[in-house]
């Protein structure tokens, strides 16, 4: 029978949202008489920005980083930093094309090209299980010629600055492989351990074998699910999330790690990539859960998950539309920017480094 606990007991988030730039001003108090914190707002914002960039969905991605911006400027300082993130995890030999300069659009315009790019997550997949291993997880090790990749990164993690140092002394056959080496190593500092890990794991791939060229796939127009946005990294996910496992008989790991699995991770397009399936194989033996039976459990779990945060999406989807409707002549110059910037990048780049000189550059 569908379990209909967690509206019985979670705080249910009411009030709308003003029209203006800040979608966490404005709001009426809850019934409870709560308000949504800024860190709230900005959880489902941050999420939803990385869902987007999965899935292929540029004109949320657009709408969500000005919306971002619009808070305070320690966002805008965040979004830099996570546009590297997210393009060392999501494609990682985009990680060549890192050029920002001091403009919020250079940034949003790196981000639109993983956006619209086939996802390749080969340092995610090695650098989540160099970092597991380096916590003393040797589950992680197969037992396979592999592993040596797998030890060297998490020497690395352990040893950053003589893994910087011997990546400088590797030869690099082309500017691509220079270019994302440089980058990687101007992020190495930036972000959680794991991030770093992705990082250093980019850096290496990029020195042990040619780049995979990412291929553009084209717009999705499928509906996106606004619900996946809230994941165990938001309040409303934990709850719910929480809630449906209890309600389902399911360990929560499970049900966690099948959500993103099945939703949160979902692209519009990937390029094999052996070091992501063998971190997903190995997650699933961690939670004690075979890979080939994980359907099995999400399968009934899904719609009490959709349904249990149906009120949370909608109102994200509302939110972000009003906002969209609200400031949509900043959105439409900031994609014009966008455009420039990415049909003429090569030019854009050099032109920059001509102007202002390499050193002076938002890199």
């Amino acid at each position: 029978m569908k379990s209909q606990s967690w509206h019985r007991n979670r705080l249910v988030s009411g009030g709308e949202i003003e029209l203006g730039t800040n979608p966490g001003a404005g709001r009426k108090p809850t019934a409870k008489g709560m308000m949504k914190s800024r860190t709230d707002t900005e959880a489902r914002y941050r999420s939803l920005l990385q869902k987007a960039v999965r899935r292929g969905n540029a004109d949320i991605v657009y709408t969500a980083s000005a919306l971002l911006a619009s808070l305070s400027p320690r966002v805008k300082n965040w979004y830099r930093t996570r546009t590297a993130i997210i393009t060392f995890e999501e494609c990682w030999p985009l990680g060549s094309e890192l050029i920002f300069n001091r403009k919020f659009h250079s940034k949003v315009a790196a981000l639109i090209r993983v956006t619209r790019a086939m996802k390749s997550r080969d340092a995610s997949g090695l650098g989540f299980l160099a970092h597991a291993l380096t916590d003393g997880d040797s589950t992680v090790l197969t037992g396979t010629a592999d592993d040596r990749h797998l030890k060297i990164v998490a020497n690395a993690i352990k040893r950053p600055d003589d893994f910087w140092r011997w990546i400088d002394d590797q030869e690099k056959p082309d500017g691509q492989t220079a270019a994302l080496v440089a980058n990687a190593r101007r992020f190495k500092q930036e972000g959680s351990p794991r991030d770093r890990a992705v990082i250093q794991s980019a850096a290496y791939l990029a020195v042990n074998a040619p780049l995979p060229t990412p291929r553009e796939v084209l717009p999705t127009e499928q509906k996106f699910p606004y619900w996946v946005a809230f994941d165990r990294h938001t309040a409303e996910g934990r709850l719910v999330m929480r809630d449906v496992a209890r309600d389902l008989h399911i360990a929560l790991p499970q049900l966690e790690w099948t959500c993103f699995y099945f939703e949160g991770a979902q692209t519009n397009g990937e390029i094999p990539s052996k070091w992501w399936e063998r971190h997903s194989q190995w997650y699933f033996e961690k939670i004690g859960l075979p890979a080939e039976e994980a359907h099995l459990l999400w399968e009934p779990a899904r719609p009490q998950v959709i349904d249990g945060l149906s009120e949370d999406s909608r109102r994200l989807k509302n939110e972000l539309y009003r906002w969209k409707i609200a400031n949509l002549e900043q959105i439409q110059a900031l994609k014009r920017q966008v455009k420039m910037i990415v049909e003429h990048f090569e030019e854009v780049h050099r032109d920059q480094v001509d102007l202002f000189g390499k050193d002076d550059l938002d890199n």
